[in-house]
């Protein structure tokens, strides 16, 4: 019997780490006393339907945060654009389908769905709008700076100007775009700095 319960604490570890903090013992004493009260057998067939039905839902859950979901969605649409631009450039691969994936998913950005589960900062939008920006202009320096220094020989400068300005070329707009997407605060007014 310890082994049964060695296995659900391990089965409860599936959960997010915050249900689990404020749930996990309360989950292992139930299971406890369905043993006691029902059996091994009854305790199995209850607790495995709620963990079938229960862990998909909080895992979603805690992936579905406002934080995480910005996060994934603007790292897709930057690797997107990254692995558009690469392809497009090189001539390899199908360059424009990565783009316009790109484009279809900041457009579902947009969406209604994707404005009810993120909370307006307006800061936030700041600084996005500030570092794409700032990327811009090292996109500019870092180019104007190659064209002027390229000579006929391939340097270690080139290569390191090429990297900073190619990273500030895709970065840049994808910055501007995400600070142009992230919705204003509704009311008009600049949220709490606390926040």
């Amino acid at each position: 019997m310890d082994a049964h319960h060695r296995l659900y604490r391990g089965m409860v570890r599936l959960y997010p780490r915050t249900f689990r903090r404020d749930y996990g013992e309360a989950l292992e004493q139930h299971f406890t006393d369905l043993v006691a009260d029902r059996g091994l057998r009854a305790a199995w067939a209850r607790t495995t339907v709620d963990l079938v039905v229960t862990l998909p839902r909080y895992r979603m859950e805690s992936l579905m945060s406002e934080r995480t979901s910005t996060t994934a969605l603007t790292v897709a649409t930057a690797l997107l654009v990254a692995a558009g631009v690469v392809s497009f450039l090189t001539g390899v691969g199908p360059g424009l389908l990565f783009l316009g994936l790109a484009v279809v998913l900041v457009v579902s950005q947009r969406s209604q769905l994707a404005r009810s589960i993120r909370t307006p900062d307006t800061d936030l939008r700041r600084r996005r709008l500030r570092t794409g920006a700032v990327l811009v202009a090292v996109f500019v320096v870092s180019y104007t700076i190659y064209i002027l220094t390229i000579g006929d020989s391939w340097t270690v400068r080139e290569s390191i100007l090429a990297l900073i300005g190619t990273v500030a070329m895709v970065a840049g707009p994808v910055y501007l775009i995400a600070g142009l997407l992230t919705p204003k605060s509704s009311s008009g007014d600049p949220l709490p700095a606390g926040r």
